[in-house]
């Protein structure tokens, strides 16, 4: 699960936010390798639906669910 990260009231640098981010998502990646890995459908579930409501808030930025899915479909080869 993602961790909390404490941010400065006068804001996040853009290196701070954009290592926010890539942190998030590896993350989320970590967290769905390990529900596979495990025959884990909810954990793989849970990842889904966060990797979607995260490429709903970044409509421009790389689809994490396409990297899931790439994922899922190497493993399963």
């Amino acid at each position: 699960m993602p961790k909390l990260v404490l941010i400065p009231s006068d804001g996040p640098s853009e290196q701070q936010l954009a290592q926010i981010e890539a942190d998030v998502r590896a993350g989320v990646v970590t967290d769905f390798l390990t529900a596979w890995s495990r025959g884990n459908s909810l954990g793989q579930l849970e990842a889904e639906f966060l990797a979607a409501q995260i490429d709903r808030s970044t409509p421009d930025g790389p689809r994490l669910s396409d990297e899931l899915d790439a994922i899922r479909q190497s493993t399963a080869a």
